[in-house]
């Protein structure tokens, strides 16, 4: 037979003047004589087009790219066949794309073409548990691919599969955190209202019976598998079992009493996220957990659920003889402060009282922790016992507690601030921490000097001739403490406290005169502006 010149495009454009038979026969030609991969490749393409407009050629051309499929050396060709298969949805085209994807190894871009076929010809039960099976694919393509192709399935057709599937001993957890995944996803497309079960129980009654039928499995599964830094898995879990709402309740609640490390800790993390009041006995009986990542998840997941009881619980965590426990355990302390921060959050009108109880205590771990917390806070209310624990001599406390007063910011500490300040047997490092507190108090109060608030302005103005006095004689003050006054003076300073400034730009320090020259730039220029 004569080589075909004519190309496979312009075959298929002339199919008319050519008739079908005929075009089909020289693209089938061009497919099993021509050198050229790309020209077969296009053949094969336009023989499926071909064909679709005749029974007879289709049936004759499914044999053609059944044999391309399954016996072809070239990797385009067979992709280019299984396409073809796709296209013409000839009844017989998903035996031998579903024999191709039997074969070990299979190659990723022959796959990907033969699900796109098979989705083609036919997507049911059969169909779908292959595309399930795909959703452990170590393939980007392949495994979004059959994600998205599953996603388009009516709800009540897909999850009852999903559920299925968690049952197939074969599924790794991987494969089954892919499962919860694609559950939580379609069940959170279909808008349900989880504060109220009466939409998906109106609309999709089977999907609900469907879940609470498989309650047990769907715990089991989740406990094994969850990951907290998996963000789409956790919300897909919490998806579902906040639809689940109190069937569930009472199973993850007792899974706290098990042994098995791992899914007591995601337990506990799900009664967090689910906000489980009912469990909060028992998750503070965690606290002391011999396993360190369980003792913090049922701190976390306290703070998560916003119960007040739980504040003297957490901490007495804190209240231990061991002056070292802060340095030892610094992590699971700092996740307590946040919890018991998240808990006042959560409780706007509570009353602080405890929190001000502990300030009495003799334990000067729970005084800064507290005095920490007051600061998180920030309500101005907490200015006062704050004040008052500034007579302690411990490093620790008197540091947190000037800290707290410059995040609430207000100026009633101002006096008491700079006395710690000027007092020469003040360590340098709670001087600048005062003076950065003082730098905050006039951050959040600048404004009113601008609105013209005489108290406030006097008293600002007062305590910056202070610290400028302060700067200009203390010469041999430690240089973070002078570098912490000059910030201050640049951004509130004024004319006042150029002498000082310029003072400081002949000081023994380098990093002092090069802070103090820009310092007095940023004044001039601003004095500049307003006087112009």
């Amino acid at each position: 037979m004569l080589k075909i010149k004519i190309p496979p495009r312009e075959i298929y454009q002339r199919s008319e003047e050519f008739g079908l038979e005929n075009s089909a026969s020289m693209l089938t030609e061009i497919i099993e004589t021509d050198k050229d991969n790309g020209k077969r490749k296009e053949a094969i393409k336009y023989l499926g087009l071909v064909s679709n407009n005749s029974i007879k050629i289709k049936n004759e051309c499914f044999g053609i790219f059944e044999n391309l499929l399954i016996s072809d050396d070239i990797i385009e060709i067979k992709c280019e066949a299984a396409k073809a298969l796709g296209r013409i949805k000839h009844e017989k085209a998903l035996k031998p794309l579903k024999w191709v994807l039997e074969q070990e190894p299979v190659d990723k871009d022959i796959k990907l073409a033969v699900l796109k076929a098979i989705k083609k010809n036919r997507f049911e039960d059969p169909e779908i548990k292959i595309f399930i099976d795909e959703l452990d694919n170590t393939n980007n393509s392949i495994r979004e691919f059959a994600s998205i192709e599953l996603l388009s399935l009516d709800p009540e057709k897909i999850i009852p599969l999903l559920l299925e599937s968690l049952k197939n001993k074969r599924y790794s957890k991987t494969h089954k955190a892919e499962l919860i995944k694609l559950m939580g996803y379609e069940l959170s497309s279909i808008n349900i209202s989880f504060e109220d079960k009466s939409y998906i129980k109106a609309k999709y009654p089977k999907i609900l019976a469907e879940l609470i039928q498989n309650k047990k499995k769907i715990l089991e599964v989740i406990t094994q598998i969850l990951k907290e830094e998996d963000n789409s898995l956790v919300d897909s879990a919490i998806t579902i079992l906040n639809i689940l709402g109190k069937e569930i309740e009472h199973d993850i609640i007792k899974l706290l009493l098990i042994d098995d490390f791992i899914v007591k800790k995601n337990a506990v993390v799900l009664c967090g996220r689910l906000k489980l009041k009912n469990a909060v006995e028992l998750l503070i009986s965690n606290l002391d957990n011999i396993y360190n990542e369980v003792s913090i998840a049922a701190i976390e997941a306290l703070g998560d659920i916003g119960d007040l009881s739980a504040v003297p619980e957490l901490l007495d965590v804190l209240d231990i003889e061991d002056i070292s426990f802060e340095y030892t355990d610094l992590d699971m302390k700092l996740y307590i402060l946040d919890s018991i921060k998240r808990i006042y959050q959560y409780n706007q009108k509570a009353s602080y009282d405890y929190l001000y109880n502990s300030l009495s205590k003799q334990n000067n771990t729970v005084k800064e922790s507290v005095a920490f917390l007051l600061g998180e806070i920030g309500k101005e209310e907490f200015v006062k016992p704050l004040c008052d624990l500034l007579e302690l001599r411990n490093l620790d406390v008197r540091k947190n507690t000037i800290i707290a007063l410059g995040k609430i910011g207000s100026i009633t500490p101002l006096t008491d601030l700079l006395k710690i300040v000027e007092d020469e047997t003040t360590y340098w490092l709670i001087k600048k921490v005062a003076i950065d507190a003082i730098y905050n108090i006039f951050q959040n109060n600048w404004y009113k000097v601008k609105d013209t608030k005489q108290e406030i302005s006097r008293t600002l103005t007062k305590n910056i001739a202070i610290l400028t006095d302060f700067l200009r004689i203390k010469e041999g003050e430690n240089y973070k403490v002078k570098l912490s006054i000059i910030k201050l003076l640049e951004n509130f300073g004024g004319e006042q406290a150029l002498n000082a400034l310029i003072k400081r730009v002949n000081d023994f320090h380098r990093v002092v005169r090069i802070y103090a020259s820009n310092a007095i730039k940023k004044i001039e220029e601003r004095l500049e502006i307003v006087n112009s």
